[in-house]
């Protein structure tokens, strides 16, 4: 390591699985974006889709940033790490997990919307919020309080390391073993998540969960958008594929 620099060595296997990674991210984003300029091309369309996929689009890349996800997908990459392996599509099938979900839901959402008067949305819409709203300040509380415990054990330990009272293997262990998940499930969830790929049933965990406010309004703005019955089956694919 010249320079104290260290240079990651990517084997063959897992330059193909990042490509296919890249590919993939990128054929996603190509089909959503086709398909929405394809059906904003006429007027009828277009006053259906105004503004639509763009919001949908923003609504995708803020909800990545959600902190219950994040958590989720840095805790579970500091325990492959442990396990000697490379979290290589970690955070991928997550987010893979999480939209079949959201997708799934959708389609269900606007496909009911078209056979049915939307006089119901009001409510389903209150509702889910406050289920998303309840869901995801249980689990924001639950972190706040777990990295408080993380944060009271670093101390007590850093006390312990300034008296010389432990050793530098026990302050790697201590710190390894602060993850979200870790604390929450120990040594169980090593025999949980043994691949990257796994990360996609906790992905469909998380959107089953309705955790955020993003999905209920996608799928309002899904429902809303296929009642007008302007846009053909296919078009209802557009919004949740953004």
């Amino acid at each position: 390591m010249p320079g104290g620099t260290v240079t990651l060595q990517w084997t063959a296997a897992e330059r193909v699985r990042l490509s296919g990674i890249v590919a993939t991210v990128v054929a996603l984003n190509v089909a959503g974006w086709s398909l929405y300029l394809y059906y904003t091309q006429s007027l009828t369309a277009a006053s259906a889709f105004a503004g639509a996929g763009t919001l949908a689009y923003v609504l995708g890349i803020r909800h990545a940033f959600d902190a219950d996800h994040i958590a989720a997908i840095d805790d579970t990459t500091r325990l492959m790490l442990l396990r000697g392996r490379r979290p290589v599509g970690v955070g991928f099938f997550f987010a893979m997990g999480h939209s079949t979900v959201v997708l799934v839901l959708a389609l269900v959402v606007a496909f009911a919307a078209r056979s049915a008067a939307a006089n119901h949305l009001d409510a389903l819409r209150h509702a889910g919020a406050l289920a998303s709203a309840i869901v995801a300040v249980t689990f924001l509380t639950l972190v706040g309080v777990l990295n408080a415990l993380v944060l009271i054990a670093l101390v007590r330990l850093w006390r312990r390391l300034t008296r010389g009272d432990v050793d530098q293997a026990a302050v790697d262990r201590e710190l390894a073993n602060r993850g979200l998940m870790n604390r929450m499930l120990g040594g169980r969830i090593r025999g949980l998540i043994r691949s990257s790929w796994h990360m996609f049933a906790v992905g469909l965990l998380f959107g089953l969960g309705l955790e955020t406010a993003s999905e209920v309004t996608l799928l309002s703005l899904q429902a809303s958008t296929a009642a007008q019955g302007a846009l053909p089956a296919l078009a209802v694919l557009t919004l949740p594929l953004l």
